[in-house]
């Protein structure tokens, strides 16, 4: 028999199109946060910024927060475990690395600083410091300082949007004890090439503006600090690692998740690479987190417990380091390269400053001077005596100087927070061709290379009264897309994909002027991509939807769109059929442009070889079941049966670990799960979904009503259907085996 999908799922989509309206009619083109930190999720590298100068959360090395701090890539849902060092024992995380406390470091020598309060005397000074982020408590600035402000500006919302500003930025300003006034402005996109890339932009301006460290405020007598500043030094210092995942995922001690879960002390997991220009340097872990390596002395958890939630996958495949992009002269002569004036590659723990042993845990040696953080900042060294042998936990400092910064004098630094990965499909299959780390160290320097490009294409230009460091060729607005269950009776599984048309009501200009995009005439066509990526959480919870690799379903140039677009319903329409019951898929549609022509950039630069421009996933949807829509003849039986923990042909895989249906059900009934002792350990109410989407299949997560998880063994369990006009009663049995 042939059945007519289009026609089954018209009525769920329909709702869903209405929906979707009126959240788009609510959500504001551009959301400011006045707070004291901001984080960015645009793109796949989800970061937490201050506006102290700190990049990172404090709270994450002692297990403090779960907030997302460096983790990649971003999805709904992940978790740090929180609470202790202890609370990572059996148990797992999601970060696939670490940022612990990126900081921006200023040395100056020969200045006057603010002697006690009230009167804030100026005191000549030998060596003083401004530092936020990895060196542990922010030392030079106010208490209270100006909020913190995060942007967005999407091509999607279609009013406001200003295609020559990037989809998302944070901006901060804040004054130091140097007299120095720092603005930091950060740069994040969405869409291929430049997705995995945070582009941060600093301007620091000597205007005396002088905070005292013995009260915190600024000083009244400012007139008395107007000075040049010599020897200035400026330095970006971050903490990286690669390892979080594994390191907690693979232990099952205390010792363990201390020794390089968040760096506490060796042995690590991590190398770096450095490029050939001293631009680029990034951590990768020492296997991708296949298994801890030879050196690491910790055992495992027992029966490689981490494959029962991730399967083969490699705990720690990606790599993430700093990229130097623009840093103003230091005199006359202009730069001819990005690279650090001064390079250190430090390991957390072992490496040396001028014969003495330093800790970067809190940046200290024995002496603990100011005098040490200059010495530090304008001391190179990649610690040949310790090697690069995998056995690392990177700090990475990045430090330009000496300059001269005289009153009303600026000096303006832009990097990147930059991260790649291999083919996730291949991360998920556990790596079988044996691609890491090589296919991942490519991926880093591939997106090393667009940021470059954004910023030539972008540092010098002016965009509303803003000095950009960084510009991007824009694809068209990505499709708001989602996905309903549109399976028919038990014979033909089914989920319908809905996206809107405004990728073709949208259009933009360059730097030019001129349009650059006009949906009417240049979209070339939508691609369906589908995911069954689920990522585990915990053991409490169920999984959600990562989405890290998809699959292309659908390729729809422009000569076919009148073959998928549903006018009463004002949205695209395609039903996958390639997709099995039981099982959760989510969706996004892009939109693309397969040859953009010339394109202008923000600062004039002319482009005549742009490659394909292609929306990303940001308005995927959210995951779809296919299952089994209602009956009337209430043959009803259980799936798997028996249910065989962590056997695929058993189960439902690692997406949903402990999920068991009950098939053929009506439109409505009440299902009661006994003991084979008689005792209740469950009920469900099953009838439509919140959507109003109607099924034959109830969902059991072998949990009880109180949420904990039942024994294996076997159960018996009670439809009474609830249908108008089927007065009907089954009782069954399933087994569980674990």
């Amino acid at each position: 028999m042939e059945i007519d999908i289009n026609k089954h799922w018209g009525d769920n989509v329909k709702r869903l199109g209405f929906t979707l309206v009126v959240l788009l009619a609510l959500t504001p083109d551009i959301v400011a946060q006045a707070e004291n930190q901001a984080i960015h999720t645009r793109g796949r590298i989800w970061e937490e910024l201050w506006n102290d100068g700190m990049i990172g959360n404090a709270g994450a090395w002692d297990y403090l927060t779960s907030s997302p701090l460096g983790m990649f890539p971003g999805f709904q849902g992940f978790s740090h475990p929180v609470g202790g060092e202890q609370n990572a024992i059996n148990t797992f995380s999601n970060a696939n690395f670490h940022n612990f406390r990126t900081g921006l470091w200023i040395v100056a020598r020969d200045l006057l600083t603010p002697g006690l309060p009230p009167t804030f005397n100026p005191t000549p000074t030998n060596f003083d410091f401004y530092a936020s982020g990895a060196q542990g408590p922010i030392r030079g600035v106010l208490s209270t300082r100006q909020a913190i402000v995060r942007e967005e500006n999407f091509s999607e919302s279609e009013e406001g949007f200003n295609p020559l500003l990037p989809e998302e930025s944070i901006f901060a300003t804040w004054q130091t004890n140097l007299g120095i006034t720092v603005t930091r402005r950060s740069y994040v996109w969405s869409y291929p090439r430049y997705r995995d890339i945070i582009i941060y932009d600093y301007v620091l301006e000597n205007t005396g503006d002088m905070v005292s460290i013995l009260a915190d405020q600024l000083v009244p007598n400012k007139e008395a600090f107007i000075q040049t500043l010599e020897g200035v030094y400026v330095a970006i210092h971050s903490g990286l690692s690669v390892s979080t995942k594994s390191q907690i995922n693979f232990h099952n001690e205390l010792s363990a998740v201390q020794a390089g879960a968040f760096g506490w002390q060796p042995p690590y997991h991590d190398f770096y690479y450095l490029s050939n220009d001293g631009t680029l340097a990034f951590s990768y872990n020492v296997n991708g987190g296949a298994a801890p390596p030879p050196f690491d002395p910790f055992p495992v958890k027992d029966g490689e417990a981490w494959k029962v939630p991730f399967g083969d996958e490699l705990q720690s495949p990606a790599g993430f380091g700093v990229l130097a992009l623009y840093a103003d002269p230091t005199g006359s002569t202009p730069r001819t390269s990005a690279k650090p004036d001064v390079l250190r590659i430090d390991v957390h723990k072992g490496g040396q400053l001028n014969g003495r042993d330093i800790d970067l845990e809190f940046f200290k040696t024995t002496e603990g001077t100011p005098q040490e953080y200059y010495e530090f900042v304008t001391s190179p060294d990649l610690q040949p005596q310790l090697g690069n042998t995998g056995n690392r936990f990177n700090f990475y400092t990045l430090s330009y100087g000496p300059y001269r910064l005289a009153p009303g004098q600026k000096v303006r630094i832009v990097y990147a927070e930059i991260a790649g990965v291999m083919d996730y499909a291949a991360v998920v299959a556990g790596d079988p061709d044996g691609l890491f780390p090589d296919a991942t160290i490519d991926a880093v320097v591939q997106n090393a290379a667009a940021a470059r490009q954004a910023v030539q294409w972008g540092i010098g230009a002016n965009v509303d009264g803003i000095d950009i460091a960084a510009d991007a060729p824009e694809p068209p607005p990505s499709p708001q897309t989602d996905a309903v269950n549109a399976s028919v009776g038990t014979e033909k599984a089914a989920i319908a994909v809905t996206w809107d048309d405004v990728a073709e009501r949208t259009s933009f200009v360059d730097g030019s002027g001129g349009v650059f995009y006009d949906g009417l005439n240049d979209l070339d066509g939508y691609r369906i991509y589908r995911s069954d990526d689920f990522q585990y959480t915990s053991d409490t919870e169920p999984p959600v939807f990562r989405g890290a690799y998809w699959e292309l379903v659908e390729d729809i140039p422009k000569a076919s769109f009148g073959d998928y677009f549903d006018s009463e319903l004002g949205r695209y329409r395609y039903a996958d059929e390639n997709v099995h019951f039981g099982r959760r898929f989510g969706y996004y549609v892009s939109a693309y442009v397969s040859d953009p022509g010339t394109w202008t950039s923000a600062n004039g630069t002319v482009v005549s070889n742009l490659p394909e421009l292609e929306s990303g996933e940001q308005n995927r949807s959210q995951p779809a079941n296919a299952v089994a829509g209602p009956v009337s003849s209430f043959d009803i039986y259980a799936v798997p049966n028996p249910f065989v923990f962590g056997d695929a042909s058993r189960s439902f895989g690692m997406s949903d670990p402990f999920r068991i249906e009950f098939r053929n059900l009506p439109e409505r009934a009440n299902l009661r799960i006994y003991t084979i002792a008689g005792d209740l350990v469950r009920t469900i109410e099953h009838g439509p979904d919140e959507r109003g989407n109607v099924s034959g299949t109830a969902v059991w997560d072998q949990r009880t009503d109180s949420g904990l998880i039942v024994a294996p063994g076997l159960f018996i369990y009670h439809v009474d259907s609830r249908t108008e006009g089927l007065d009907e009663t089954f009782v069954g049995k399933v087994m569980i085996i674990r």
